[in-house]
C-alpha cells in the first residue's frame, strides 16, 4: 500500500510517501519556498519532489492522508481555497479519473502516530503536546502493534506551546512573526526560576488562572497568547514587554517559563506512565522541540526509553497521517525505529559542479578518503565548514548533510558562527559526537541520534570542548552512527584522530532568516555570502 501523506493549511507544509509503511521520502515545503515555516503555503513542489524519489507517479497511490481534520477548523481566517486538496497537488493528478481515497486524520492522532510508529518499540505511552491541534493542545496515548488508543486530552486554553510563545513574544525575542522559542530556551540557562507564572500544574493537571482563560475553540489562538502577554505584563519583572533591546532583563523570567514548562511536562509523563505501566516514551507535537524538557525527561522520567521524533513540529503530520492511514488499513506494514533524518532530497556530483561553475568558482574533486582527512584538517585549523552531502536531514535541526562545521574546543568559533547566522552570542552550538564516545563526553542515558535531547557535559571534559558547552553545563548532543552517516561518521573519526577529540560543532548550513540549505545553489550562494571557509558539495571541495 502507497500511501501520500500531507501537511497543508497553517504552517510547515510538507508531503511523505510511505510504501508498505516503509518511509521512502519526506519533504518540507519550506525548503523549496525559502520561507521558514511556509505559513499558507501548499507543499505542490514538496508532492512532487516525493513522488520523484519514490520512483512513482500519482497512479501509484493508493491513499492520500491529510494531518489534520479541516472541517474542525471553522472560524479561522482561512480562505476555502487553502484547503482545496487539487491546488495541493501536482497537475499530473488531474488526469486521473478519480483521486485516490482520501482521510483527514485529527492532528494530534498524526501527531501520536508519527511518534509511536517511528519509534519501533512493541508498545509504548506516547504523549504529543503543541500549540493547538482542531481543538486540543495535550493528549496521552497508549500505542502497541494493534492501534493507538487515546487515553486523555487537554484543551487548547492549557496549551504549553501557546504559553511558551507568548513568552517568547514577551520577551522580545520573537521577530516579525518568526517563531524563535529556540531562543527563550537559550536564555533560560542565564537566569533563575523567580517571577510567576499563570500556567501550573496543579493536582497533576495543567490549570491556567481562571481570569486568563477565553473559550476553547478556533478563535483561542489569538486571544489566549495576548491575555499571557498582558498578565506578565502585570505581575512579572521587568514588568513590560520587550522589544528586544534587553534581552538579559528577561533572563529570570525565560528561566521561569522553562521551569514551568518542564514540570508541565513530568507531571504529564509520570501521569501516562501511570496509567499504561508502559517502560518506554514516545513524544512529538511542536513542545516535543524543546531540548531542556527533554533531557529532563530522559534523565528523570523513570522510563526505560525515550524516543523523541526528529520532526515533532507540524512537518511531521504528513508523515504521521501517512502512517495512521497504513496502520489503519490492515495491510502488510514495515515500520521500524528511525534512526537517521537522512530522507529528503539529493543531488549528484554533476549538479553539485554544475552550481560552483555557474558561480564562477573553482573546486577540487576528491576520494572519500581524502576528503574526510583533508576537512577534518581543515577544521582543527579553525576553518569555518559548509558540508553539503547525501540525502537532505529532514526537521530542524542539521544532521550532518545540510551543516555548518567548527572545532569545539575554540571557544572562538562560538562567535564566529553566530556572527555568520546573525544569532545572538549567547545562544549555544550543537556537538555531534561519534556514538561510541558519548557517554564519556555526555551524561544523558539517551543518547539520541537527532540532536533534541539535551544532557549534562562530564565535568571532567568541558575544557576540552567550551564551544558546545552552554553557562549552564549543558549541550545538546548528536549521537553519530557509522551505519546511519557513514561519512559524516569517518569526518569526525578523522578529527578525533588529529585532535583528541571525537567531536565537532555541528549548526545548520544556513544564513538569518533562511531555511536550511536545500540545494547546490542555495549552499554556494550562503557560502559566497557569509564568511564560511571551506564549501563541500559532495565529492568536491571549495576553498576560500
Amino acid at each position: 500500500m502507497i500511501v501520500l501523506g500531507l501537511n497543508f493549511g497553517l504552517h510547515d507544509p510538507s508531503a511523505a510517501v510511505l510504501d508498505s509503511g516503509r518511509l521512502v521520502a519526506l519533504i518540507e515545503h519550506e525548503r523549496i519556498s525559502r520561507t521558514r515555516h511556509a505559513r499558507h503555503e501548499v507543499p505542490r513542489e514538496s508532492v512532487a519532489l516525493c513522488l520523484e524519489r519514490a520512483g512513482l507517479t500519482a497512479r501509484d497511490i493508493d491513499a492520500i492522508a491529510i494531518g489534520w481534520d479541516h472541517a474542525l477548523l471553522g472560524g479561522e481566517p482561512l480562505t476555502a481555497e487553502r484547503f482545496q486538496l487539487t491546488s495541493v497537488l501536482p497537475k499530473e493528478f488531474n488526469d486521473l479519473a478519480s483521486l485516490p481515497p482520501v482521510q483527514y486524520v485529527r492532528h494530534h492522532t498524526a501527531h501520536a502516530a508519527s511518534a509511536f510508529w517511528s519509534s519501533g518499540f512493541e508498545g509504548a505511552a506516547i504523549l504529543v503536546v503543541d500549540g493547538q491541534g482542531e481543538d486540543e493542545s495535550i493528549s496521552l496515548w497508549s500505542g502497541d502493534r494493534n492501534e493507538l488508543r487515546l487515553i486523555k486530552s487537554y484543551g487548547a486554553a492549557v496549551s504549553p506551546g501557546h504559553f511558551y510563545r507568548a513568552a517568547t513574544q514577551y520577551a522580545g525575542l520573537e521577530v516579525h512573526g518568526a517563531h524563535a522559542e529556540g531562543k527563550l530556551m537559550g536564555l533560560a540557562s542565564y537566569g533563575k526560576a523567580t517571577e510567576p507564572m499563570p500556567l501550573q500544574i496543579r493536582a497533576g493537571v495543567p490549570w491556567l488562572d481562571a481570569e486568563l482563560r477565553p473559550a476553547d475553540g478556533p478563535n483561542l489562538r489569538r486571544e489566549l497568547r495576548p491575555a499571557l502577554r498582558s498578565w506578565w505584563a502585570r505581575e512579572a519583572y521587568p514588568y513590560r514587554q520587550g522589544s528586544g533591546e534587553e534581552p538579559m532583563a528577561y533572563a529570570n523570567f525565560a528561566a521561569s517559563v522553562q521551569a514551568t514548562l518542564e514540570s508541565i511536562i513530568v507531571a504529564l509523563a509520570e501521569d501516562i506512565r501511570a496509567e499504561t505501566g508502559s517502560e518506554d516514551l514516545a513524544i512529538a507535537g511542536g513542545v516535543a522541540q524543546n531540548c531542556a524538557a527533554n533531557g529532563v525527561l530522559a534523565a528523570g522520567s523513570g522510563f526505560r526509553d525515550l524516543f523523541v521524533h526528529p520532526v515533532s513540529h507540524d512537518s511531521g503530520v504528513s508523515l504521521g497521517a501517512a502512517q495512521h492511514v497504513t496502520a489503519s488499513s490492515g495491510a502488510t506494514t514495515r515500520f521500524s525505529r528511525m534512526t537517521h533524518a537522512g530522507w529528503g532530497t539529493s543531488y549528484s556530483n554533476g549538479a553539485c559542479r554544475a552550481a560552483i561553475h555557474t558561480a564562477g568558482l573553482e573546486f577540487e574533486p576528491l576520494d572519500e578518503a581524502t576528503l574526510v582527512r583533508r576537512v577534518a584538517a581543515a577544521i582543527a585549523d579553525g576553518r569555518i565548514v559548509g558540508w553539503f552531502h547525501g540525502r537532505a536531514e529532514i526537521g530542524p535541526r542539521a544532521l550532518g548533510a545540510r551543516s555548518l562545521l567548527a572545532d569545539p574546543r575554540r571557544r572562538e568559533n562560538l562567535l564566529k558562527l553566530n556572527a555568520i547566522k546573525q544569532r545572538e552570542v549567547w545562544r549555544p552550538l550543537a556537538p555531534s559526537v561519534l556514538e561510541e564516545r558519548f557517554a564519556k563526553f555526555f551524561t544523558s542515558p539517551v543518547a539520541s541520534p537527532f540532536m533534541n535531547i539535551a544532557s549534562n557535559v562530564r565535568p571532567d571534559v568541558r575544557s576540552l570542548i567550551p564551544a558546545v558547552v552552554h553557562v549552564d553545563g549543558t549541550a545538546r548532543p548528536q549521537a553519530v552512527r557509522f551505519v546511519d552517516l557513514p561519512r559524516y561518521w569517518r569526518l569526525i573519526h578523522s578529527f578525533e584522530e588529529l585532535t583528541g577529540i571525537p567531536i565537532v560543532i555541528n549548526t545548520s548550513f544556513n544564513l538569518a532568516g533562511e531555511p536550511i540549505v536545500h540545494t547546490p545553489d542555495h549552499a554556494v550562494r550562503a557560502f559566497l555570502e557569509s564568511d564560511i571557509d571551506v564549501l563541500v558539495l559532495e565529492d568536491n571541495v571549495v576553498t576560500k
